[in-house]
């Protein structure tokens, strides 16, 4: 039955697509996916997610149930319209719902584990040396850890952007004060500080061209990839070390190849969408 359903509506969305002279990643952009996603349905290897329905049939201009018909229907009436339709929205309005509660469940119980952990590391500190001491290290890298992956936790992609935020702007105090505790002469925040600098700005562009490429991950990910090369450089110049030494040309000839390699899987990607 499941692949029946699938046998319909895949060539159906294929000849639709064609019909209104998109290629399969112009559509999958608008829906705010991947194009291999647009191909397995066409394909018949898989079906829509029951909440992109909605929004496929707006964008190829037919009707929900018609587009679970797999055909366009003569004379649809408006009232089975209606009830499918809000039957998809009630389908997904509760999927949205268990996530969030999910995502709020797993944020508190990943909030309550850090503070257990938190506080089982003070306690020993307290038995053990008659005050807080070591203890504060691990304290402060808890606190610095829930700043930064709550939001992920709590709102999933939509939290990236607070993660990343939180990480820019907390990593400099953060390696200030560990500095302060940790008596290695200041190399903890001299060489720490320009190091998460120059990694906070990778991330930050690394999270910029996933978000620009969303349709083409393969290419995102040779972007990804490249950037990593004058990061490296970057490094070296904050360690004083020599800017190519063997190991660095090791690493970006694997660079290399694994930007090659996925810069082909784009490629042949973007030529089987446009056939």
């Amino acid at each position: 039955m499941e692949q029946d359903t699938h046998e319909k509506i895949g060539p159906f969305i294929a000849q639709l697509r064609k019909e209104h002279q998109m290629t399969q990643r112009e559509l999958a952009e608008q829906l705010h996916i991947t194009d291999k996603a647009v191909s397995k349905w066409e394909r018949g290897l898989s079906c829509p997610d029951i909440s992109l329905l909605p929004s496929i049939a707006k964008i190829l201009d037919v009707t929900t149930s018609e587009l679970l018909d797999g055909r366009r229907g003569e004379e649809e009436a408006k009232d089975v319209e209606k009830s499918v339709d809000n039957a998809l929205q009630y389908a997904g309005a509760s999927v949205v719902s268990r996530v969030k509660s999910l995502r709020g469940l797993w944020s508190t119980l990943f909030s309550l584990l850090l503070v257990l952990g938190g506080g089982v590391c003070a306690l020993c500190d307290l038995l053990l040396s008659g005050g807080f001491t070591w203890s504060l290290i691990p304290i402060l890298s808890i606190v610095l850890a829930w700043l930064v992956l709550f939001p992920v936790i709590r709102w999933g992609g939509n939290g990236v952007t607070g993660t990343l935020a939180a990480l820019t702007v907390c990593i400099l105090p953060f390696l200030y004060v560990l500095d302060l505790l940790i008596p290695a002469g200041g190399l903890v925040f001299s060489i720490g500080a320009p190091i998460a600098a120059v990694s906070a700005v990778y991330l930050w562009a690394v999270f910029a061209v996933f978000r620009h490429w969303a349709g083409r991950k393969a290419f995102a990910g040779v972007l990804t990839l490249l950037l990593m090369l004058p990061v490296d450089v970057a490094v070296n110049v904050v360690l004083k070390e020599p800017l190519l030494d063997p190991w660095d040309l090791l690493a970006f000839a694997i660079l290399a190849i694994l930007a090659a390699a996925l810069w082909l899987r784009d490629r042949a990607r973007r030529e089987k969408t446009h056939r």
